[in-house]
């Protein structure tokens, strides 16, 4: 008997919580963020290295166009850099910081990097435009081994 009124108590309290946040996600502290990197590059694969405090996520755009989309919590202190690499050259990318006027700028949940062959662009959601943040670094040249004929 004991254990049907304290059973019957438990599904009151959940039931009362559900009813309170109704979206299970609710539950969870923080906002929901998104970051999105568009491999915009004409024909070359992009190698994308991104990571956080807690994670790491790393994928291979190989077409143009093709896309990496995360999700994440923020919360003070949230940051996600990203490192990108192609035949372009390489660079890396402060993604998302919760304290940074970077989360203005990309105007709302999502961050959305646009990555071309003169750099890398953010998507301004307020503006409709996307705005160049920063540029390749090119990858140094190979230095060929020339063969010398030595005589004896």
């Amino acid at each position: 008997m004991k254990g049907t009124i304290l059973r019957q108590f438990i599904y009151s309290l959940l039931f009362l919580a559900f009813s309170i946040c109704p979206s299970t996600s609710d539950i969870f502290p923080g906002k929901k963020h998104f970051v999105r990197v568009v491999n915009d590059l004409d024909a070359k694969r992009l190698d994308v290295h991104c990571y956080s405090a807690d994670d790491v996520i790393d994928r291979t755009l190989s077409t143009k166009g093709e896309q990496l989309e995360f999700e994440f919590r923020s919360v003070v202190n949230t940051y996600w850099n990203c490192s990108m690499n192609s035949v372009v050259g390489h660079v890396e990318i402060e993604a998302y910081i919760s304290e940074d006027p970077l989360i203005e700028e990309c105007g709302g949940v999502h961050c959305i990097w646009n990555v071309r062959e003169d750099g890398i662009y953010l998507y301004r959601i307020k503006h409709s435009d996307y705005v160049k943040k920063y540029d390749w670094i090119p990858k140094p040249l190979r230095l060929r081994s020339i063969k010398r004929n030595v005589r004896p």
